[in-house]
């Protein structure tokens, strides 16, 4: 893949929020009508604000959080990870879909084994009500 594109250079930035835990320059490259797919919610979420929220809640609660591999098709890129939650170790994917101006135009997260996505959903709701979001 171009590392000029879009997708490579949005990836690039998620990594850097991530890494730096910068917010702000995650807002950023959030595109407005973004969409938000949980693995423990039936309806994806839509907007930058709720998205946001829940990324940053994601990045709190994700303890050892760390990427392995990653794949593309030129505008999305799958990103598998491990993490713990509490004493439950999981493992994941993000997918991620890059507008043509490089934000992230939709971001989508499964997570096995149940045990731990059962502590990951626990984690965020008491995460999302510090941030006070509901829902």
């Amino acid at each position: 893949m171009d590392p000029a594109s879009p997708a490579a250079r949005g990836l690039a930035r998620w990594h850097d929020c991530v890494a730096r835990r910068d917010f702000a320059a995650l807002a950023d490259l959030l595109a407005d009508d973004v969409r938000f797919h949980s693995p423990f919610l039936w309806r994806p979420k839509e907007g930058k604000a709720i998205t946001l929220a829940y990324l940053t809640a994601a990045v709190h609660v994700l303890g050892n959080l760390a990427y392995h591999r990653a794949m593309t098709d030129g505008t999305s890129w799958t990103l598998e990870f491990g993490a713990k939650v509490g004493e439950f170790a999981l493992k994941g994917v993000d997918i991620i879909r890059f507008g043509d101006d490089g934000r992230i135009a939709d971001f989508e997260v499964m997570v096995r084994p149940f045990k731990g996505l059962q502590a990951l959903a626990e984690a965020m709701v008491k995460q999302l009500a510090a941030q006070g979001v509901t829902g």
